[in-house]
């Protein structure tokens, strides 16, 4: 079963985040957007290098037919109709835009031994 995911990639060199973030929704989803405000900078137990910044986006134009060549599928759900197959890190930021008490800085918690399996498959492989 495909895991829902909200869009993003990594920013360009010198590239800010606010800018970074209408590039990559033009790149993936092939529409306009305006970055609104920012909902939160999340980064990962073990990962201090990997940092997510997760904004409210608002498209400006509306599309009358989007696609994406980086996705097998995309949709917009309502944020009280979510499909049971998100993301888990995802859901915890869509927590955190409806409470409405935001920016938030957090760090979420990875499990050690699947960060422990990870780091000997990379190392395995190199």
């Amino acid at each position: 079963m495909p895991v829902w995911d909200l869009p993003g990639g990594e920013l360009l060199p010198n590239e800010n985040e606010r800018d970074g973030m209408q590039r990559l929704i033009k790149e993936l989803l092939s529409f306009d957007s305006k970055v609104e405000d920012l909902i939160g900078i999340y980064t990962k137990e073990y990962h201090d290098e990997e940092i997510t910044y997760v904004y409210k986006v608002q498209e400006t134009v509306s599309q009358s037919k989007m696609e994406s060549h980086e996705y097998v599928a995309f949709n917009f759900f309502d944020l009280q109709n979510l499909p049971l197959n998100v993301f888990p890190d995802r859901l915890r930021q869509i927590k955190d835009y409806k409470t409405g008490r935001y920016p938030v800085r957090l760090r979420l918690k990875e499990n050690r031994w699947l960060f422990k399996i990870k780091t000997f498959i990379k190392e395995k492989r190199k």
